[in-house]
């Protein structure tokens, strides 16, 4: 029987972490989620993309913070952030029981941790390369991809560490980091994918 191969993607903002988890599920022939699991959010929550956008992992801090903290919980009433991430950990759950996978983001590393065939990764750069790349996708001065950057992975950050109460990005919680920078997409995706395999 063949392995299972669940690998998760934790990611710093600009790394070129989303296309490397892409170009890794594509180099295994599995397949990879991550605004496909928005959909998946959306279809099964009636809840509009935007809306579970604005309520995931790139949600402000205060806003789910303040929603986790609420008096409403204190009457045992969910909030809708609590609706969201109960789907959300089923689905991922659901994901890496059926099939092989490559998972971006959402805590998905910790969510598995107990799943057979799991790899985590977390990819990161250093600031200028990622400012490079952020000033080219969205279009935006130094100035403004540098605010971007640091806003976005405050987000992640303090999403991550709210739902695991683990450090987001710390070496301890994945079975490899690794700077993007130093290969590029291509070849971090190569070394990737043959770390995966070297695992059995």
């Amino acid at each position: 029987m063949e392995k299972k191969r669940i690998i998760t993607i934790g990611r710093e903002f600009g790394s070129g972490g989303r296309t490397i988890g892409k170009e890794v599920a594509d180099r295994l022939g599995i397949p990879c989620y991550d605004h496909e699991l928005i959909d998946r959010l959306a279809e099964e929550s009636g809840l509009s993309k935007e809306y579970i956008t604005n309520e995931s992992e790139y949600a402000s801090h205060s806003s789910w913070t303040a929603a986790a903290f609420s008096s409403v919980r204190s009457f045992g009433v969910p909030s809708n952030q609590d609706y969201l991430w109960a789907i959300q950990r089923r689905i991922i759950l659901e994901l890496g029981q059926k099939e092989n996978c490559v998972i971006v983001g959402r805590c998905a590393d910790d969510l598995l941790s107990s799943y057979e065939g799991l790899t985590r990764i977390f990819i990161h750069a250093p600031l200028e390369y990622r400012l490079a790349v952020v000033m080219e996708r969205h279009q935006l001065s130094e100035s403004s991809a540098r605010t971007l950057i640091r806003k976005t992975d405050k987000k992640r950050a303090s999403y991550y560490n709210f739902y695991t109460s683990k450090d987001w990005g710390s070496s301890q919680n994945y079975d490899i980091t690794i700077n993007a920078a130093v290969l590029g997409v291509d070849k971090t995706a190569a070394l990737l994918k043959d770390f995966v395999l070297a695992r059995g």
